[in-house]
């Protein structure tokens, strides 16, 4: 038991290392720097006070128009991006061969490309003249260009197109663990394609649901990259006003606040979501059983 144990210890030891060194340790040093002072025209001052979190969470301001903004757009792009998933995790699902590979490859793909990269090239996309507008001109969807630049639908756009790799690769997983006879036994008591997704694909792929959502609304939470290049100027999503405040106002002990009220909020929100899911959608399963 105790050479099984220390077997153990030293199989975990290098990631436990490499879990201390780049993220205990620099999220240590975010939560002590939060209690720290910022001085005009100074660094900051070594302090144990709370002022940084009082001027955020204190603030009607911050909570519903960064904290509360930031959340509905995160959960707004997330959904977005499971119902656009669903079909295209089914459709590789029941691909074979070459065509999979392809299909994966294409999936895939936008995580093969640098983020400033892959946004620069939906600039093009978005711009006046773009492929974008181009299109929805010559279907008649508009008589004239819209703005996609300097938007929130712009910024919506990308963080579904960044948040479907994810999405889709995590639902995937799911679906090709469902036994294919289930779905041909409800087709030979009469049920439709829709009723069969209902009651037997949509149960069983929540696993694979739950675990896209929480990656895809973790990374749309903290997202600041596409809002900084896509947004517009007065973008108020939390991870962009941490980077304002670190760089821009070089105010680093409310940055670093900020950032730690991120982490709670983006965890209460994912354990909130996990106790949902647990009690309105897997426990019904677990009944049915």
């Amino acid at each position: 038991m105790i050479v099984m144990r220390a077997g153990v210890v030293a199989f975990l030891a290098p990631s436990l290392v490499l879990l201390t060194i780049f993220v205990l340790i620099p999220l240590g040093w975010v939560i002590r720097i939060s209690f720290n002072e910022n001085v005009g025209g100074a660094y900051m001052r070594s302090a144990w006070v709370l002022d940084n979190y009082i001027q955020f969470l204190g603030s009607t301001w911050y909570l519903v128009n960064t904290l509360w903004y930031t959340v509905y757009i995160a959960f707004f792009a997330t959904v977005l991006s499971a119902l656009l998933a669903y079909p295209v995790a089914l459709y590789i699902a029941r691909s074979t061969g070459f065509q999979k590979s392809i299909l994966m490859t294409l999936v895939l793909s936008p995580l093969l490309i640098g983020l400033v990269t892959l946004v620069y090239g939906w600039i093009v996309i978005f711009r006046g003249g773009g492929i974008l507008n181009s299109l929805l001109i010559g279907l008649g969807v508009y008589d004239e260009p819209a703005q996609y630049m300097w938007n929130i639908k712009g910024v919506v756009i990308l963080l579904v197109y960044i948040g479907m790799p994810y999405m889709t690769m995590s639902l995937l997983d799911s679906i090709e663990r469902i036994n294919p006879f289930l779905a041909e036994a409800a087709r030979n008591v009469g049920a439709n394609r829709w009723t069969t997704f209902w009651k037997i694909t949509f149960p069983l792929t929540m696993p694979g649901l739950y675990a896209g959502l929480v990656i895809v609304f973790t990374l749309n939470f903290a997202a600041f990259a596409v809002p900084l290049m896509v947004g517009p100027d007065e973008t108020r999503m939390i991870g962009l006003l941490i980077y304002k405040e670190a760089l821009i106002n070089n105010n680093l002990p409310f940055a670093s606040s900020i950032s730690v009220i991120m982490i709670a909020a983006s965890s209460v929100t994912i354990i909130g979501l996990g106790y949902l899911f647990n009690k309105m959608i897997l426990n019904k399963l677990e009944a049915k059983k």
